[in-house]
């Protein structure tokens, strides 16, 4: 039967199951639509198409002996190129990291494997996943499907121009300053970031580089990216099944809440100096119409100025310090340089904070850490009156190709880099709460447009459901031109 790329990997592994498509055919045809995509879209740097059809002729064997190996039994996936696997290259897109090869499997490869599903290769990223777009000196710069003078974000870019494509069924990404969610609502995908997980997820990922003696790791999250919400919700489950090797586990919330009418948001579109454009705005506008509609309450209510400040440098002293620990003097500089020209004339102070965690000062990494305590207690006060909070995800859709960092365009100013992708996200990482981003709109050029959904810690449960009720008003998936 004609199976269509664009089908939630959910269904692919159901009809696998009940023979109605074999594993190696699935496999075989998201092969050849990377052949014919990849090459200019190179969101996958890395393939695994052999190692992938093995598998996938293992999956229909097992089949014939009434074996299932997992919910994703016989489902082609892709992983991010920062996570391990056995036998291939983990560089990072960094120089000095262009030989190392990994001897096993990260930890969320472990859980796919284990899951049954094949892994057709690794997506594309920046250097050192330091960046809102997905280009450095190994890989060719990756493109956004919607337009291909366009990023498709960072430092996930290559793993949601992949699912936005149609080249993979799922992806499974990391995020410490918007990595998930910023491609994501570039490439008009659903996104999740997790809470805060990688101590446990984070096993077999890069950074740390490989060898390090560091072991402090904060506002990291693995989490997948998807076409539906009931992918979503699959990959977050397979990736946070207990393994109890590890001396820490997620606990969950259930979820308590049915229908929209019982739940209660807060919302914003600006803050201060850090606006969204006017198209921003109206797709955010339009949902929170159509969830008022349904019951839902929704009041307006942006964060304070000075605390969002006190976010951005906190985000900025602990990402600093996390990769500054045990780096070479060269990773260190790069990570100065990049930020440097990124925050270059942005209202935040982003540069300054990342270069003192850097220095490894231990006085001011304590400090940092009790601002983060505090920071935590007040956004928990404000998920006390309310279940989410809503806002956009950057301050507009996916900006042209910009290796020099220079200001961005839009509604007829500009906006530095930083100011433009950064203050949306990265709070959610300095408090490490759960985020999810769902496909909401698109631009008056068709560039996707999507919005951001904060809930607090370990409310996954309850996340995921009121994302499948607001798929459900419309918030859905559509191909790009051409992909179809």
């Amino acid at each position: 039967m004609p199976v269509s790329p664009f089908a939630p990997a959910c269904e692919l592994a159901a009809l696998i199951q009940r023979g109605q498509i074999s594993s190696q055919r699935l496999t075989e045809l998201y092969v050849g639509r990377i052949q014919q995509h990849n090459p200019v879209l190179h969101a996958i740097v890395i393939g695994n198409d052999a190692d992938a059809l093995r598998t996938a002729r293992e999956r229909d064997d097992d089949l014939r002996k009434n074996t299932v190996r997992g919910p994703l039994h016989g489902v082609p996936v892709t992983v991010k190129e920062s996570f391990n696997l056995a036998g291939l290259k983990t560089t990072v897109n960094f120089p000095q990291l262009k030989d190392n090869v990994a001897g096993e499997d990260a930890f969320v490869v472990r859980q796919l494997r284990g899951a049954g599903a094949s892994i057709l290769g690794k997506t594309n990223i920046p250097t050192m996943l330091s960046d809102y777009q997905s280009f450095g000196p190994i890989y060719p710069t990756a493109n956004n499907p919607y337009d291909l003078t366009r990023t498709p974000g960072g430092s996930t870019g290559g793993g949601a121009a992949a699912v936005a494509a149609g080249l993979t069924a799922l992806e499974i990404g990391s995020d410490i300053g918007g990595s998930i969610r910023v491609p994501a609502h570039f490439c008009g995908v659903f996104g999740l970031k997790p809470t805060e997980n990688m101590r446990m997820h984070g096993e077999g990922h890069v950074p740390p580089v490989p060898n390090s003696h560091g072991g402090f790791v904060a506002m990291a999250s693995a989490g997948p990216l998807a076409r539906t919400m009931s992918d979503i919700e699959l990959g977050w489950r397979l990736i946070n099944r207990p393994d109890w090797s590890y001396f820490s586990h997620l606990p969950a919330k259930p979820r308590v809440k049915n229908a929209l009418s019982d739940y209660r948001i807060a919302w914003f579109d600006d803050v201060d100096r850090f606006e969204c454009g006017h198209e921003t705005r109206r797709v955010l506008g339009s949902l929170i119409q159509k969830l008022e509609s349904a019951g839902v309450k929704c009041e307006k209510r942006p964060f304070e100025r000075s605390w969002l400040d006190r976010a951005h440098a906190v985000w900025g002293q602990l990402f600093g310090s996390i990769l500054g620990q045990d780096a070479p003097w060269v990773v260190r500089q790069v990570v100065k340089f990049q930020f440097a020209r990124m925050g270059k004339g942005a209202s935040i102070d982003i540069a300054g904070p990342v270069k003192s965690g850097l220095s490894l000062d231990f006085k001011r990494f304590s400090r940092a850490l009790k601002q983060r305590v505090e920071l935590v207690q007040e956004l928990q006060r404000r998920f006390d009156d309310y279940d989410f909070v809503i806002s956009p995800v950057a301050a507009g859709p996916a900006f042209a190709h910009n290796p020099k960092h220079t200001p961005i365009e839009l509604d007829g100013r500009t906006i530095s880099y930083v100011d433009y992708a950064m203050p949306f996200v990265t709070i959610y990482n300095a408090c490490g709460n759960p985020a999810l981003v769902i496909p909401a709109g698109r631009s008056g050029g068709g560039l996707p447009i999507g919005l951001q959904i904060a809930a607090p810690h370990y409310a996954e449960d309850e996340l995921i459901h009121f994302g499948t009720l607001v798929e459900r008003l419309g918030a859905t998936f559509s191909p790009p031109r051409g992909y179809e």
